[in-house]
This record gives structure tokens, C-alpha cells and sequence, in this order.
């Protein structure tokens, strides 16, 4: 087992790295556990074989407001990593698409994925991917997680950026414990048993030809299956082969949610060559579901901090400021997290 840390995060969501990043920036040991492949959650970029596309199959865009993202968001468009990618979108109702407004805010998308956001956050950075995080055992200097082939570590601290239910999942069996200070754990698990999500089919189509439409993305109201699609190739480099990301309505994909990525492709690709008029023909295609997409109901404040258990829960389940659920809320989480945890040094 790696040395012990001074924290343990569980979860290389972009609330967990914006959190380590800080607190390995003050000089703690930090280590980050995920049971993914790679690290930034649901900001998740999906490479497809030959001809290679890379498709946003999770967070569509990035916006920025707080100075601090504003500042990530321009530094790395200095940097060549980040880009503008839009300022507004053309929206579709009624069979009815209005052009997309000009004067908006930037949407942020990185010529190489969203992915790419959680991958610059997670420079420096020692993450651990491919386990899967068990059960966590309280200790007397602070907490053991177990994973299902044994410890998986230990840390005078510990963090979950996980969803809500996922947490609840590991908190639960703690308040079973005969001890004396069960109070914090209770406050810990209300708070997160009141977020609820929204589920989210999506699928990526790597097109023969492009669709020809003049928009880089579409936002559906009121229709019976979709709510996004999306011109994959417009937020890349020259050459990209032409790409669509579609993604269903929460109520669609709420009906839909045991079905099988093979079930449900079909029916995503139908109602996309029906919203646009035009056969597609794919030449690759696939279907991921998102149980836990986007939080419609959100624990109060930024995050939770108890110094006594040492025990920290962040993530885009919180509410760090009044614009909604999105990139910059799982970031703001992450900092509010560190500047809590900075206090108590």
C-alpha cells in the first residue's frame, strides 16, 4: 500500500481534483481514488475507433462566472488546451429552430474533450483509477477504505465527491456504530439525502458526411425524446471526421433507464434524423447511460466540512452559488472544500 496520505479523496470528479489540487498546493499528502478508468466524472470525453472522433458523452460545455473558473477557463485558452466554443446555441421547438443568439457568454469546450479539464486539474496530482471504493472504517487516527480486494488506503482525513445515493452507500453502515458521536455523520447523510438527479441517455454518432446545418448545437424543448444535440466536429481541430452527440430528455431516459445501450440507440437515432429532416448514416454509434447526470435538487451551501469526524463531502450535489448545476458548480465546490479544510490547519 502507497505511503499514508494526510487526505483521501474517493472520486476524480472536477470537485475532488479542484480540492486536491488545492490542498497538495498547501503542502498536504493527497491521494484520489476512483473505481473509472480516467479522471473528470461526468465531464467525460468518449475516443471511438477508426476514424477516430472524441465525443463529449457527459458535460456538454464548461461555463465560467466566479473569477477563479474565469481564470481557469482564459488560462487555458492562452494555454491551447481550452477554447470558446460558442456563445449561445440555436434552440428547437415545435418542429420550429431559432438561430442561436450572438451576444452570450462563452461556452467552453477543450479541442480535445472535456476531459481535458480534469486532466490539467489532475497534473501533479497521485489518482488512483480502477478501484472501486468498498466500505470505509472509522479509526482512531482517522479512516480506512476498503476496497473489494482489501485496503485500499488510509488518511488522517477523509473526502467523498461521489453522488449523493453513492455516498449515502458508504456513509449508511457507519450510524449503525455504538458511539458517541453519531450527531455529525446524521447532519452528514440529511444533507445528502436531499439531492435527487436526473438520469441521461446519450449517444455518439460518427457521421459519413455532416449533417450541413449551420448550427454547432441544437437545444430541443418539449420534445418527446431528445433535449440536446450537438455537432461534435464543431468544437475541434480541422480534420475532425463530422460527429453528432445527442442526449434524451431526463423523463425519456427516466422511462428508459434498465434498457440496454443496444435497445436504446435506435430509438435516440430515429428521433434525431426526425428532429433533422435527414437520414443518418453512421459509421459508428454507441449508447451510455448517466443514472446520476445532473443534480435537480441540490444540498444547501458549497460543500461540508466536519473537523471532528474529518470528514468532507463536495461535488456538483452542493450549491456553492445561485447560477444552477453545472462544470463550474462541481469547481466551486472543490476550492469552498479546500479553504474549509485550510481553516483547520
Amino acid at each position: 500500500m502507497p505511503a499514508k496520505p494526510d487526505v483521501l479523496i474517493v472520486g476524480a470528479g472536477l470537485a475532488g481534483l479542484a480540492l486536491a489540487h488545492d490542498l497538495q498546493g498547501r503542502g498536504l499528502g493527497v491521494r484520489v481514488l476512483d473505481k473509472s478508468r480516467g479522471v473528470s466524472g461526468r465531464a467525460a470525453t468518449r475516443r471511438t475507433p477508426p476514424p477516430e472522433a472524441r465525443l463529449d458523452h457527459g458535460a456538454r460545455y464548461f461555463t465560467a462566472r466566479h473569477p477563479r473558473a474565469v481564470a481557469l477557463a482564459e488560462g487555458g485558452v492562452q494555454a491551447g488546451w481550452n477554447r470558446v466554443w460558442t456563445q449561445g446555441f440555436a434552440a428547437w421547438e415545435d418542429g420550429q429552430i431559432t438561430p442561436p443568439p450572438q451576444d452570450g457568454h462563452p461556452r467552453y469546450a477543450p479541442p480535445l474533450g472535456m476531459s481535458t479539464l480534469g486532466r490539467e486539474l489532475a497534473r501533479g496530482l497521485e489518482v488512483q483509477t480502477g478501484l472501486e471504493v468498498s466500505s470505509l472504517e472509522r479509526l482512531p487516527g482517522g479512516w480506512r477504505v476498503h476496497s473489494r480486494d482489501g485496503v485500499a488506503g488510509e488518511a488522517a482525513r477523509l473526502v467523498l465527491n461521489l453522488p449523493a445515493s453513492q455516498a449515502l452507500a458508504l456513509l449508511d453502515p457507519l450510524l449503525l456504530d455504538d458511539t458517541d458521536d453519531l450527531d455529525p455523520l446524521n447532519t452528514a447523510a440529511e444533507r445528502l439525502r436531499r439531492v435527487e438527479y436526473a438520469p441521461c441517455w446519450a449517444a455518439g454518432v460518427v457521421l459519413d458526411t455532416d449533417i450541413g446545418a449551420g448550427w454547432p448545437a441544437l437545444a430541443l424543448k418539449n420534445h418527446p425524446v431528445l433535449d440536446w444535440i450537438a455537432r461534435e466536429h464543431t468544437k475541434r481541430a480541422p480534420g475532425h471526421p463530422p460527429a453528432l452527440m445527442l442526449q434524451a430528455s431526463a423523463g425519456w431516459s427516466r422511462a428508459h433507464l434498465e434498457g440496454r445501450p443496444d435497445e436504446v440507440l435506435p430509438h435516440l437515432l430515429a428521433a434525431a434524423a426526425d428532429v433533422l429532416g435527414q437520414t443518418l448514416r453512421p459509421v459508428h454509434a454507441f449508447a451510455h447511460r448517466w443514472r446520476y447526470a445532473t443534480p435537480v435538487l441540490r444540498a444547501p451551501g458549497p460543500c461540508l466540512w466536519d473537523a471532528v469526524l474529518n470528514l468532507g463531502l463536495c461535488g456538483d450535489g452542493f450549491t456553492p452559488d445561485k447560477h444552477g448545476a453545472r462544470v463550474e458548480a462541481a469547481l466551486l465546490s472543490g476550492w469552498a472544500l479546500a479553504t474549509r479544510m485550510g481553516s483547520d490547519d
